[in-house]
């Protein structure tokens, strides 16, 4: 069913459990943990932010839908699966492989992993894919997917073609793809080129839109284009996972009314 899932980032502002408790009384029940902000928001790598968070989740009737790994703070060093060193490198898979347990601690169905970072290059591309095998080899024990996520153009995976060699070869049954429709909408390919090149192996969606200059993350109801394409090609492949939305809603537009223009345009009640 694609229901509307709402990442944490909505609530950055205030402490995690106060924001989740908002959501909820919106009528939310599914959301995706952002990673990107330890010291304020969460920190993937600390098992007491996980055991309370779990907790909070359980107690307002939530469950916590998917992970996004962090990808840039502190640093992009910290987090790159495509750096050339191979000492950093490891060091990066180790601290994912402790993201992952996380993942499983919290209930998440899958984490969603970046690809690389603003540079490319066929040694990156190698050192990508096979840090992702490491990564469902202690995924898979836990029955946690990995979603890759496709990136604007000039970052690894910035294309169709570029995700296609990412993915090819990898367990599908553990290694999976998380559409970003804003980034798709930055380059040559669209989001349906996408779908459509992914959609059996598709496990996630990121839903914003942009100005096609910027990654802006607007909010795909705010009137300003229509996403009757993307909702067909999702009908096409027959994607009906939830969705998340991953746009803040316009200033005076609450949750509630944000949650039930969003069920609108994927025909979700």
């Amino acid at each position: 069913m694609r229901e509307v899932v709402a990442p944490t980032f909505y609530v950055l502002s205030q402490p995690i459990a106060e924001g989740l408790s908002k959501l909820a009384a919106a009528g939310i029940r599914l959301v995706e943990v952002y990673g990107d902000d330890p010291e304020k928001h969460f920190d993937l790598m600390d098992a007491a932010q996980a055991k309370h968070l779990a907790a909070v989740v359980r107690d307002l009737g939530m469950q916590v839908h998917a992970i996004h790994c962090a990808f840039s703070r502190p640093s992009e060093d910290l987090w790159d699966i495509s750096q050339p060193d191979d000492a950093k490198r490891n060091e990066v898979i180790e601290r994912r492989i402790k993201a992952v347990h996380m993942t499983s601690k919290l209930g998440a169905r899958h984490i969603i992993v970046h690809p690389g970072i603003q540079q490319r290059s066929e040694d990156r591309l190698r050192n990508c894919r096979a840090s992702l095998i490491r990564l469902a080899d202690a995924a898979k024990g836990l029955g946690i997917m990995i979603a890759v996520e496709n990136l604007p153009p000039g970052y690894l995976g910035g294309s169709v073609a570029e995700m296609k060699r990412i993915l090819e070869g990898l367990d599908p049954e553990v290694v999976g793809f998380c559409l970003d429709t804003g980034h798709a909408m930055l380059g040559a390919d669209s989001y349906t080129d996408y779908i459509r090149a992914f959609g059996d192996r598709m496990i996630a969606i990121h839903w914003h839109g942009n100005d096609g200059k910027e990654d802006g993350h607007t909010f795909p109801c705010d009137g300003s284009r229509s996403w009757d394409d993307f909702v067909a090609a999702l009908d096409e492949v027959g994607y009906d996972l939830p969705v998340t939305v991953e746009a803040v809603p316009p200033v005076g537009m609450s949750f509630e009314a944000a949650a039930r223009a969003v069920r609108a345009i994927l025909g979700t009640r």
